[in-house]
């Protein structure tokens, strides 16, 4: 039984099998048996496409149209979620190649925009950022510190959550791309994400980010802690440096509390310099004692 789509593809046929008998007697057998047998160079001319009856026309766009389904298909999991991570994924800023537990990041560029390195490890399934931060001198091309990246992300777990971490970066001096292992395990970093720090060479004038308050004398040999604050500006100043403070103590079990004042805050000249570290190339933290009156921290949240 045949039908009209049978019909349609039959009347396409140029040659019918009625032309065509076991010697090409008739009109139709010997001109094609004279196209088959002839011997000469092949033309080039251009030739149209057959005009399709418009019903086999819309078969071949719905076969293109269901083509097209089965990609979107494979690029998405049953109920509509995303498919599975990238194995590896590269960008201008950095490369990542996940193996096993183990994610494998070559930074390509430590300045470029820090968006680029979150798109890198959102492709390959990682909830996770990767910054390249200012440091002080001799901590270049190190782990500053690996931590998490948010709040936890619903309901804690009975007992709260813990991690572990580790990485390792592989990077000589002279050597721009530097492969940088880390492994991440625990309830902890599936729930808060993970940060990930990597020192670089500070800029002229750029805040160091581990420049950290604290008592005593970290800013070379300028030996301010225990001067007054009028005696360690004067000397600042004979070195062409700027100043920066901080209101902190020492608590009684050695920890330091301690907030940032309004930037325009100035103690009195007579007070006493407790602790002075180096915040960048060009400027001098100074760490006094808070007293009644000076600014307060403001609150958390």
């Amino acid at each position: 039984m045949t039908s009209h789509i049978d019909d349609l593809v039959a009347g396409l046929a140029t040659v019918r099998d009625s032309d065509i008998a076991s010697e090409p007697d008739g009109a139709g057998g010997r001109a094609l048996l004279a196209a088959v047998t002839a011997v000469g160079a092949p033309t080039r001319r251009r030739r149209r496409a057959p005009r399709l009856p418009m019903l086999l026309g819309g078969a071949v766009v719905a076969s293109a149209a269901a083509a097209a389904v089965a990609v979107l298909m494979a690029d998405a999991q049953p109920g509509g979620r995303q498919a599975a991570p990238l194995r590896s994924y590269a960008n201008a800023a950095v490369s990542i190649d996940v193996k096993g537990a183990e994610y494998e990041v070559e930074v390509k560029n430590a300045y470029a925009d820090q968006r680029e390195f979150s798109e890198a490890f959102a492709k390959v399934g990682l909830d996770a950022r990767l910054r390249i931060v200012p440091v002080m001198r001799g901590r270049e091309r190190r782990v500053v510190s690996i931590g998490t990246l948010h709040a936890p992300k619903g309901a804690r777990p009975a007992g709260g959550v813990s991690g572990t971490s580790g990485a390792v970066l592989e990077c000589p001096p002279g050597q721009r791309a530097c492969p940088l292992r880390v492994r991440l395990g625990g309830a902890m970093f599936h729930l808060q994400g993970a940060d990930i720090v990597i020192g670089r060479k500070a800029g002229p004038g750029e805040v160091y980010f581990d420049a950290n308050p604290g008592p005593g004398d970290r800013a070379g040999d300028l030996r301010l802690a225990g001067r007054t604050v009028a005696q360690a500006l004067a000397e600042l100043r004979r070195r062409g440096l700027t100043s920066a403070f901080t209101l902190g103590e020492v608590k009684a079990d050695g920890s330091t509390s301690s907030w940032v004042p309004p930037t325009a805050w100035r103690p009195s000249g007579r007070r006493r310099v407790t602790g002075a570290w180096m915040r960048s190339s060009d400027s001098v933290g100074l760490m006094v004692v808070p007293q009644p009156g000076d600014p307060r921290p403001h609150p958390v949240g």
